[in-house]
């Protein structure tokens, strides 16, 4: 979760709204997906340059709008951009690896 964001000090306040968010996508069949993980879609995607002057509902409204298949989408592009786990590793990163 982004610690950082100036909204962060908001993320109780709408956890309901989160928590929302999180059934409807259930319902949808994204089990996996926690509130923590909307929260960090929000933060990097949706208000990757907040407002100073924002106001609480239009943070939920932003919550409540988000679908399922935007959170998909960014989850995706997400995965493709992690390292992969069966690249072969290069004898510096193995040595890095099984150092004491």
């Amino acid at each position: 979760m982004t610690q950082n964001h100036p909204y962060q000090r908001y993320y109780i306040k709408v956890k309901p709204a989160l928590k929302s968010k999180r059934e409807e996508f259930r319902m949808l069949g994204l089990h996996a997906v926690k509130e923590e993980d909307i929260w960090s879609y929000l933060t990097d995607k949706t208000w990757k340059r907040p407002q100073e002057t924002i106001r609480i509902h239009e943070i939920v409204a932003d919550i409540l709008a988000l679908s399922s298949n935007q959170f998909m989408t960014f989850q995706m592009i997400a995965a493709y951009k992690a390292p992969s786990l069966f690249e072969p590793l290069s004898s510096e990163e193995l040595k890095d690896l099984l150092r004491d």
